[in-house]
């Protein structure tokens, strides 16, 4: 038997959850924002990368996990306003939107999946540029 939304609420475990996700999408764009703004404003870091020829990819590796979290922010928070005005207005529960929308907040495995690639993506990025640094300084 599936407990309602309040007996879920009032256990705890949405706030964790809530705070847990806020948190890691902001470190991981905060990262993949801050780090190419620190890379091109060290000098040797900077002419390290262009020299190893990493620099588009250490781009792209960074803006692609950035822009993941934000289409995973987007795909969520508009999927929680359709679930929140469905319930605010029972006519429109058996919606298309509703029902994909009902989908999109269970499948854990897909958001997973968005902060599993962004973290793989930036670490790609962050080891190509250890690279190029410890290369040039050899």
């Amino acid at each position: 038997m599936l407990k309602s939304s309040k007996q879920l609420n009032e256990s705890g475990f949405y706030d964790s959850y809530a705070s847990f996700s806020r948190t890691l999408r902001a470190w991981l764009v905060a990262y993949g924002v801050g780090v190419p703004v620190l890379l091109v404003s060290q000098e040797f870091i900077a002419s390290a990368i262009v020299r190893a020829g990493n620099g588009a990819l250490v781009t792209w590796l960074f803006l692609a996990g950035v822009a993941i979290q934000v289409i995973a922010a987007l795909l969520y928070k508009y999927s929680m306003a359709y679930l929140y005005f469905s319930a605010a207005d029972s006519g429109l529960d058996g919606g298309l939107r509703v029902k994909a929308a009902e989908w999109l907040s269970n499948a854990i495995w897909l958001e997973a999946l968005f902060d599993i690639t962004s973290i793989v993506l930036m670490v790609w990025g962050t080891y190509l540029v250890v690279a190029s640094v410890l290369m040039r300084g050899g």
